[in-house]
């Protein structure tokens, strides 16, 4: 059996159990009561919640496929925080009339954009009377969600710091599984989010950390593996790099679970090479470029040419750019491993025991 649980208990001995946290809330809020609130939050927590709504509202739009066989498409949903109604308003429909929610959409076609209240845009788009209303109500759950969140602030619940150091103790141990958990790329990225404007959570994100925490360890306990990195050192530089590592585009695609190097690359094969020996030249190649990196007088100009190179020849720009950072800051240690996809921490480790062979 792993003792991974053991291992963080030692080293963190007052965080191993978790605080209490809510895990319901009823509460509905009136508009007077939600502006107050809103406006007791930080520019980064207000932020933060317009940047939910508006995604909610974009997800909303998607999924009920409103616009779908118009030539108009949503953009943005603008908020007035400070709409009083005759009083007060910075937003406008096309028609002059002050807004509380502005509706952003663009033509396919022509790509004319225009901004409209919930009237104009159902008589510019030709849309029923029902579906507007659908779109108001969605609009209106939209904001009874988000009534969660200022409902935790106003009980003064923080972003639970002892979930996100576990949470992260669990992705550190699932990397080093011989076949790690796919988790949630999304949810860990909204989770940064949160931690960054320092809002607590939405009870169903921590419950669904929580949920993502207890599968890491169900399967660690199911497969009894004996390879766990017990460094400590090593697990708060991973713990250090976690919350900008994980808003990478390798994270966030889901790639970086994927268990082929096919998954990540377009792998040309050589005449009559298998696709194993193409892979061996693949990582040979990509060993021999992160070497002479050592030579701080050529990296900037090797840098550029192998980007380059590999954009043209094998494809995902983006991952060898990530690739090269974190060899620079780690060179070959455990935290360089730690960082990349499974399948190029094996490739790259082969390459390095056939050149010293050699």
């Amino acid at each position: 059996m792993d003792n991974y649980l053991e291992i963080y208990e030692h080293w963190y001995p007052r965080s191993y159990g978790l605080n209490d946290y809510p895990t319901e809330c009823h509460v509905t809020y009136s508009n007077a009561e939600r502006k107050l609130l809103f406006g007791k939050l930080t520019e980064a927590q207000q932020a933060l919640i317009n940047q939910q709504r508006k995604y909610e509202v974009r997800s909303l739009f998607l999924q009920k496929q409103y616009l779908q066989t118009s030539d108009w498409e949503f953009v943005a949903l603008n908020i007035d925080d400070e709409y009083e109604r005759g009083v007060h308003s910075q937003l406008k429909c096309a028609c002059g009339r002050p807004l509380k929610y502005q509706f952003v959409i663009e033509s396919k076609s022509k790509q004319q954009e225009i901004r409209l209240g919930i009237q104009h845009f159902k008589d510019h788009l030709g849309i029923s009377q029902q579906v507007a209303e659908e779109i108001k109500k969605g609009v209106a759950h939209v904001d009874l969600a988000l009534d969660e969140l200022l409902w935790l602030t106003e009980k003064e619940i923080s972003f639970p710091e002892d979930l996100w150091q576990r949470y992260v103790f669990a992705y550190y141990r699932n990397n080093t599984l011989r076949r790690p958990l796919p988790l949630n790329q999304k949810l860990a990225e909204r989770v940064v989010q949160f931690r960054e404007a320092q809002m607590p959570l939405f009870i169903g994100d921590y419950l669904s950390v929580v949920t993502e925490i207890n599968q890491v360890d169900r399967e660690v306990f199911d497969r009894q593996e004996k390879n766990f990195l017990a460094d400590k050192t090593v697990f708060e530089a991973y713990l250090g790099d976690f919350q900008q590592d994980i808003q990478t585009s390798i994270y966030l695609d889901r790639r970086f679970w994927g268990r082929k190097l096919t998954d990540f690359i377009q792998l040309e094969r050589h005449g009559g090479e298998t696709y194993e020996e193409a892979k061996v030249r693949y990582f040979d190649d990509l060993l021999s470029f992160l070497l002479v990196l050592k030579e701080p007088d050529k990296a900037e100009r090797k840098i550029r040419s192998f980007e380059i190179f590999h954009q043209k020849k094998y494809g995902n720009a983006e991952l060898i750019v990530f690739l090269i950072e974190k060899y620079q800051q780690y060179q070959f240690t455990q935290n360089f491993f730690l960082a990349i996809p499974k399948v190029y921490r094996i490739g790259i480790r082969k390459a390095i025991q056939r050149k010293q062979k050699k």
